[in-house]
């Protein structure tokens, strides 16, 4: 039983990763494409506003990494 529980939460993990790194691309490349507006307020705001969900989101998957080794890793001494 312990051993199921500890699959679904790694698949878990695992679906919500992938999803994380599909929005990092997103919004990887709208910080990309503001490049070839031409200079506005507009456009540095909405690449301050890209700037900081990119690093939220990179923070967020570098903790979800974290969790999956951690149970992997416990899973392993068991």
């Amino acid at each position: 039983m312990e051993k199921e529980i500890l699959k679904l939460k790694v698949q878990n993990l695992a679906g919500l990763r992938t999803s994380t790194i599909n929005i990092l691309i997103v919004l990887i490349g709208g910080m990309v494409s503001l490049m070839f507006l031409p200079n506005s307020p507009l456009k540095y705001f909405l690449a301050c506003i890209g700037g900081f969900y990119i690093i939220i989101f990179v923070s967020n998957l570098v903790n979800i990494t974290n969790k999956i080794d951690t149970l992997l890793i416990n899973r392993k001494d068991t």
